[in-house]
């Protein structure tokens, strides 16, 4: 059997990063998927011991699937989770994962992470846990810091599921307004125009549509 143990930095208070485990519109914003998968469906924690299932497909497309349910909270220090996979490149196996909350020095105004998660059947799986809370934590980071993260599961759900080289092409679009810190009233009406317009497309016209923005996106064309 293997445990896995892992500590994350975050810049801001327990208090104010115990919020983005609790609220959905920030949860969907940091806890994803494993490295190379999206998310598509993003998690509501609900009630303490109701179980939550998080929809998920792999880098071929396949849907696969993380359950679990939140199994002890102590607000802003202490939150513990059952979780398995049904599918997907993560071995199965319902373990336990314990997070705890420490505030950092003083003067600092951060929080240490501390996460505790077991007991795994061999390392190959504690290794591929390990990846995926890497993924997730490095987003969690961003999020308490008040970055407005772009990430694909957002675009999934707001755009009801469209998919295809357009839909990539779009939110590589979205991404990029966002990162170059456009203001938050021009990403607004782009993604209005793109969620209203995206679904209405015939599929061909779509693929050619999308084949030209990707393309010009990555640099491949003028």
């Amino acid at each position: 059997m293997s445990e896995l143990k892992l500590e994350w930095k975050l810049p801001a208070p327990p208090d104010a990063v115990f919020p983005a485990f609790a609220q959905p519109a920030l949860i969907r914003r940091w806890f994803g998927a494993p490295p190379g998968c999206h998310r598509t469906h993003a998690p509501d924690p609900g009630a303490l011991g109701q179980p939550y299932r998080v929809g998920l497909r792999d880098a071929a497309g396949r849907a696969f699937a993380q359950v679990g349910c939140i199994v002890e909270v102590e607000q802003g220090r202490f939150l513990a989770l059952e979780m398995d996979w049904e599918g997907g490149p993560v071995p199965a196996g319902r373990t336990r994962a314990e997070l705890t909350f420490h505030a950092t020095g003083a003067g600092e105004g951060g929080t240490r992470l501390e996460l505790r998660q077991g007991a795994f059947a061999d390392d190959a799986a504690r290794d591929a846990h390990r990846a995926y809370w890497e993924a997730c934590l490095g987003r969690l980071a961003r999020v308490v810091a008040g970055e407005a993260v772009p990430c694909f599961e957002e675009f999934w759900e707001e755009s009801r599921g469209y998919v295809g080289p357009l839909a990539v092409a779009a939110y590589a679009v979205l991404a990029g307004l966002r990162e170059a810190g456009a203001p938050k009233e021009a990403v607004a009406q782009v993604e209005d125009v793109l969620y209203t317009h995206l679904s209405r497309l015939r599929e061909d016209t779509a693929d050619v549509l999308g084949a030209v923005l990707q393309s010009r996106v990555e640099g491949g064309a003028s």
